[in-house]
């Protein structure tokens, strides 16, 4: 049974953006079940608001976080607030969990004298990765990939522990035949027909333009089948596939704007597709929909091998390649009536290798040794 902490740590937004978004809610939520104190600084307001202020997480926000060379003086003198507000409060530990935000952690730190504990969720953006260290008592890498990344940019072995992330399995609730069918019902999706599904974040380094190229080569091989895709289309950023989008059809391809509850769609799914090109830090999707019981084609990238390992490598593809993935989505369509274990087979896989619990007791020992 470890000691209470009074943990400061921080959320870009409270929006579920992506996987660090959520990872640190439910982190957050885990350890205020557990008896710690958290206070959390935030960017800009969003939808889990309302699930942090349940737990009694004490937020404060929006605060800036980023420190621009071109205006340092004016950057580093929005950080003093945040600073002077931990200084009263004096936490045991600030839980960083993005290192590109050192400038504002070394900052908070320095003034409540509170040590570091820096979680890595990204490769380093920085060749001044090992001088900016300063202050970090140790690190929290989310894969192997991870660890090795950071150490090979300057940072102490020693000074690193892999923590897998992970999911509680209560909020990716496990969908067979019958949540299937009321999942279906409630997005307006056939019950009959093979779905594919795509999440996220749309811009193409998560391989959006691979996995619509994919699904177009198909033609009709793929059948009936249905292409959901769930996620925001920026026009600006991405004028083509905002033309694809807003020109899509009806019958083989389905667009939702991104949901803060994904559950109904991985429910409604056969087969989740994560044809990513970037360099992932862990490859949380293949986990929700594995936990869901939803086999999933992910790329050959980052630290994706890692959970998709052995057995279920099989289901890794080459990012950009679209014939690699069209075919390996046209082979696992219809897996439900060739190989109907896989369901109970990708829970299984998940709840082994990635329990929650343990990855909740690993972060909570390494902040409980590195407070102050």
């Amino acid at each position: 049974m470890h000691r209470s902490l009074n943990i400061l740590t921080h959320s870009n937004s409270l929006e579920p953006l992506g996987g660090i978004e959520l990872s640190t809610l439910q982190d957050c939520l885990a350890f205020a079940e557990r008896g710690h104190d958290i206070d959390l600084y935030f960017g800009e307001e969003g939808a889990l608001r309302h699930r942090y202020e349940t737990a009694d997480i004490s937020l404060y926000g929006p605060v800036n976080f980023n420190f621009r060379l071109r205006h340092p003086v004016e950057d580093l003198a929005t950080f003093l607030p945040t600073a002077r507000s931990a200084r009263r409060a004096r936490p045991d530990v600030l839980w960083l969990k993005r290192f590109e935000l050192i400038l504002w952690g070394q900052t908070v730190a320095r003034w409540s004298g509170t040590p570091i504990v820096c979680h890595l969720h990204h490769k380093p953006n920085s060749r001044l990765t090992s001088a900016l260290s300063h202050g970090v008592q140790h690190y929290i890498a989310a894969s192997n990939f991870m660890r090795d990344a950071w150490t090979e940019a300057g940072i102490n072995a020693e000074d690193v522990t892999v923590v897998y992330n992970a999911i509680p399995v209560s909020e990716y609730p496990r969908g067979g035949v019958a949540e299937r069918r009321a999942a279906r019902e409630l997005l307006g999706i056939d019950p009959e027909v093979p779905v594919v599904l795509f999440y996220g974040r749309m811009i193409e380094e998560k391989g959006v333009g691979t996995l619509l190229r994919a699904w177009d080569n198909l033609g009709k091989t793929r059948g009936d089948a249905v292409l959901v895709m769930v996620g925001t289309v920026d026009d600006e950023r991405d004028p083509a596939l905002s033309r694809r989008h807003h020109n899509a059809g009806l019958a083989s391809t389905r667009w939702f704007p991104m949901q803060s509850d994904v559950i109904p769609f991985l429910h409604a799914a056969d087969l989740v597709a994560f044809p990513t090109w970037m360099q992932e830090g862990f490859g949380r999707v293949a986990i929700e929909a594995m936990l869901t019981g939803r086999p999933v084609i992910a790329s050959r990238v980052g630290a994706v091998p890692e959970i998709l390992s052995g057995p279920m490598s099989r289901f890794l593809v080459e990012p950009h390649d679209a014939d690699e993935l069209g075919a390996k989505i046209l082979s696992l369509l219809d897996w439900r009536e060739r190989e109907p274990d896989l369901e109970s087979g990708c829970v299984q896989w998940v709840l082994d290798r990635f329990p929650y619990d343990r990855h909740v007791n690993d972060v909570e020992d390494i902040l409980v040794r590195f407070s102050r």
